[in-house]
């Protein structure tokens, strides 16, 4: 925009309102451009109070201009072509509804263990009242400015410098969050519609967050925490190295507590099958010999019974054979009568006599006759031998039928 200084602005004073309007005129026919091309558009646009009305105004987009008449606030002027009266109305203040950065210079801060460092960043903001912004506040990028410094001292002073490396986030929140609730403060408005009063300390303008863009120490305390950090790189290879080789040892013993568990269980496995297979051997041969013993049982049982029988049928033959032999020397002694008789008791003294030494052999109890030289006597004695022998054959004869 072209503007005129004060000293050009006397002599259109002097002449009067007619000559002031005519001179208007020429320097409206004359401007190019409202704004400068190298205009600064900050939350302040231009200087504060300097102005020039140039009765038409073209506001740029995002742009609020404060009209004043007589020194009083009289409106706001919005984007777009506005008209101001010369001489009476005058451009007060110029404010950008742009989201801006105010850049905030690097500053000293003493953190909580006594390092000094120096910060510097940058404040984004944005105007959302443009009279708050104008009357509410006198230059707000300085305002801003202080106040980010301010918190930023404070915010640092709670911190170590360790911690203030590692909680830079946290540390632009509490910066930013200081400065929001500081430029957001109620204002009140007079009774009369056409004048508005900035009794609070409300700036209109939101503070959206602070950015940290450098942090510098002292060569010696950077040398030191350099110093610092590789001691802790060393202790943190150490520790890795003694955990990778605790691993190690870890694995290798777990593997082998695993291969010998694996060894015990197959060995396991193989005796518990050889026991099972020996007990199903054993189990097979003892039906196998219990099937044999039963089978030699019955066997020897049958044998036991075929050879009762044939004794049996042995002994009731030789009876048979014997009775017959009986009955047919009873018959030839009855036929012979006496002299029979007598060969008969001859005969069985003569046997008598023969197996005598044989019964004392084998005998225990002898009986002796105690006239021997008694040939009858001894063929009584035989004959009653004779006839116990034949009783007692008869009487096993008969219970083994």
């Amino acid at each position: 925009m072209l503007s005129l200084h004060s000293h050009q602005l006397r002599p259109l004073a002097s002449a009067g309102l007619p000559a002031a309007a005519a001179a208007l005129g020429r320097v409206s026919a004359r401007q190019v451009h409202v704004g400068h091309p190298f205009q600064k558009r900050n939350v302040t646009v231009g200087r504060d109070g300097g102005h020039f009305n140039t009765v038409f105004m073209f506001v740029p987009q995002a742009e609020e201009w404060q009209i004043e008449r007589f020194g009083k606030f009289c409106k706001t002027a919005s984007p777009g072509l506005n008209i101001a009266l010369p001489l009476i109305d005058r451009i007060a203040y110029k404010r950008s509804l742009k989201e801006t950065l105010i850049p905030i210079s690097p500053q000293t801060a003493i953190t909580r263990d006594n390092v000094h460092v120096r910060l510097g960043g940058g404040v984004y903001c944005r105007v959302v009242d443009s009279y708050a912004a104008s009357y509410g506040v006198e230059s707000p990028e300085t305002m801003i400015s202080i106040l980010a410094q301010s918190a930023m001292r404070k915010c640092v002073g709670s911190l170590d410098l360790d911690q203030l490396f590692l909680e830079r986030e946290r540390l632009n929140q509490e910066i930013a969050s200081a400065l929001d609730v500081a430029t957001k403060r109620e204002v009140k408005k007079g009774s009369d519609e056409g004048s508005k009063l900035a009794i609070g300390r409300n700036w209109g303008i939101e503070v959206f967050r602070y950015e940290i863009s450098d942090i510098s120490v002292d060569k010696n305390i950077q040398a030191s925490m350099e110093r610092q950090s590789n001691a802790e790189r060393l202790r943190r290879a150490e520790v890795l190295e003694s955990e990778g080789h605790r691993q190690k040892k870890i694995n290798e013993s777990e593997g082998e507590k695993i291969s010998a568990i694996n060894e015990s269980e197959g060995e396991k496995a193989s005796l518990l099958n050889r026991a099972e297979g020996e007990a199903g051997s054993l189990e097979r041969m003892a039906e196998a010999e219990k099937m044999k013993i039963g089978l030699l049982a019955e066997a020897e049982k049958m044998r036991i019974e075929l050879v009762a029988e044939a004794r049996a049928s042995e002994v009731l033959k030789m009876a048979e054979a014997t009775a017959k032999g009986i009955e047919m020397v009873s018959e030839t002694l009855e036929k012979a009568g006496e002299s029979g008789s007598k060969a008969v008791q001859q005969r069985l003294a003569e046997q008598y006599l023969k197996e005598y030494p044989k019964l004392i052999q084998n005998s225990r109890l002898v009986v002796v006759p105690d006239r021997p030289n008694d040939v009858s006597g001894v063929v009584a004695t035989a004959m009653g031998v004779w006839g116990e022998a034949g009783k007692g054959a008869a009487a096993d004869t008969a219970s083994k039928a």
